[in-house]
């Protein structure tokens, strides 16, 4: 399969040898990038004494489960898979526990969003912040002493698929960081429109299925 011929989709599960997990993986960030953009445009349209409360409701995230048994292939469960796939326990481990908590702080910040009864008065959001995946430096345990970028392109033999996902993982993790620093500053006291202050965070989403 050429690497610059097929989708990130197509491409993912022919690296991985699993399609439960492929998809499993760019769907899940895809999810978090669209339904973040969402938000980020959502906010925007707002004002900082009068936000809409349902942000919950309109802009829900799935928790994923990766380390429910008997969901994946070969009835092991899917942390286990990307595992022996990638053959990094490390790298699998990142993978998996970057997805889980991009869902899970943007599910707790919509939350956060709506209990605050419409206002910013009260978010002190920050403590919302994610640790980055700091995808290009090399720690002293760092398996095999490469970066996660560098043994990703190594584990699936396809540089350019390896850098899509790094890439849209770091991406997110750092917007999400960003923009609960603006929410932050738009909090106590601040009043007005919030117009062009959050769709600067948006990301560019991955396309799955194009070429």
């Amino acid at each position: 399969m050429s690497q610059h011929k097929a989708t990130l989709r197509k491409s993912l599960r022919s690296a991985l040898k699993h399609k439960n997990l492929a998809d499993k993986i760019i769907d899940d960030i895809y999810a978090v990038q669209t339904k973040f953009n969402a938000a980020m445009d959502k906010i925007d349209a707002d004002d900082s004494s009068a936000l809409d409360i349902d942000y919950a409701s309109t802009i829900a995230v799935s928790i994923s489960e990766y380390d429910a048994a008997g969901v994946g292939q070969h009835k092991a469960d899917m942390r286990k898979t990307l595992r022996s796939a990638l053959s990094h326990k490390k790298l699998a481990d990142e993978i998996v526990d970057s997805i889980e908590e991009l869902q899970a702080t943007l599910s707790a910040l919509m939350v956060k969003l709506d209990a605050d009864a419409g206002t910013l008065s009260g978010t002190n959001v920050a403590t919302f912040g994610l640790s980055e995946m700091g995808a290009d430096s090399v720690g002293s345990d760092a398996q095999h002493k490469a970066s996660f970028r560098k043994s990703l392109r190594s584990a699936l033999s396809h540089k350019r698929l390896a850098d899509q996902i790094i890439d849209a993982i770091e991406g997110i993790q750092g917007a999400i960081n960003s923009a609960l620093a603006q929410l932050d500053i738009d909090g106590p006291g601040a009043t007005g429109a919030l117009v062009g202050l959050y769709t600067p965070f948006k990301v560019t989403a991955i396309d799955p299925d194009s070429e």
